[in-house]
């Protein structure tokens, strides 16, 4: 996740770690242990004042913006927390985890308003609606399900993956939830009317996560088992540009830079890496990988990405700096 302002991203590692990266110069600055478990999830609240984090045992760690802790929840969930997502306001939170169960929590007392229950499997990923009191969450039983969050109860569920629904985010406009699963594909359901609008094919392993752009809201991108990367137009159902092999396994993390030029990624390769447009009329390199061999598909629609992995002492990127 970027720190806000888009000066530095922090990554979670299985170590229970913080890797803390420049991003300007795009190296390596600090380490700090942050938990005593894998890092499986973080975000900042909408003020960008703190950081929320969860962890492989169920705890729930509250940071400052300078990264001192704040608050630890122990015991927030029974097991993995999946998912962290702030409500508009930032005085709630919700909380996904692998005990099934999606909890609405009381930001400030840190005590839990309501735990709820619905889904027939693991919790994988949740999110705050942008605007209205309004929370989704994707689960092991290839369900996405709406949650009323004053009420906890459950307001509707939508059908539409085969298998594990494991990421989802909600468009800035607020009517689009974008949705991948183990099912190779990735979905855009319209929530004003509650039915699936789009269904996207092109990765080649389970999609892990995906992303919206923070400009350019028709823009949006996703990973996949298969350590690929693929970038989406709404209304096109086929890929813009495709990077296979971006990582030598499977991605996890996606990032999008505040300002939107730049894409990090984080593999379980143990890499992070900077991604941005090259140049009109390039092909992209990324040092010497992508000079052995063709993995990278260029699309006259969106040119492709340019990398340069995190830590590593290499150049600015193509078209930056």
């Amino acid at each position: 996740s970027w720190t806000p302002g888009g000066r530095r991203l922090l990554t979670g590692c299985h170590s229970g770690e913080f890797t803390l990266w420049n991003g300007m110069c795009f190296n390596f600055e600090t380490i700090i242990q942050a938990h005593d478990k894998p890092v499986r999830c973080m975000t900042w609240s909408n003020n960008d004042t703190w950081l929320l984090t969860g962890d492989d045992g169920g705890i729930i760690q509250y940071w400052t913006v300078t990264l001192n802790k704040a608050k630890r929840l122990y015991d927030a969930h029974k097991e993995a927390v999946r998912g962290v997502s702030f409500a508009p306001t930032d005085l709630k939170f919700a909380s996904c985890s692998d005990d099934t169960t999606v909890k609405i929590w009381d930001f400030a007392q840190g005590k839990v308003v309501h735990a709820m229950s619905a889904h027939g499997g693991d919790v994988k990923g949740v999110q705050w609606h942008p605007t209205r009191a309004l929370v989704a969450s994707g689960s092991k039983d290839s369900v996405v399900k709406l949650w009323d969050p004053a009420g906890g109860r459950e307001v509707a569920s939508l059908h539409g993956h085969k298998n594990t629904v494991t990421c989802l985010h909600w468009h800035a406009n607020g009517n689009f939830l974008l949705t991948g699963g183990r099912d190779q594909v990735l979905k855009i359901f319209d929530i004003r009317v509650l039915r699936e609008m789009e269904t996207y094919k092109g990765q080649n392993r389970d999609v892990t996560n995906c992303k919206w752009h923070p400009i350019h809201h028709d823009l949006f991108v996703s990973s996949g088992g298969d350590g690929s990367l693929a970038f989406w137009l709404r209304g096109m159902l086929q890929p813009q540009a495709t990077i296979r092999g971006a990582h030598e396994s499977t991605v996890w993390g996606l990032a999008w830079h505040p300002m939107g030029h730049v894409l990090a990624t984080s593999s379980q390769d143990n890499t992070t890496k900077f991604w941005a447009r090259n140049r009109p009329g390039d092909m992209v390199k990324e040092r010497d990988r992508y000079a052995q061999g063709d993995r990278f598909e260029p699309s006259s629609v969106l040119p492709g990405m340019g990398a340069r992995g995190g830590g590593h002492g290499r150049t600015a990127i193509p078209g930056i700096g």
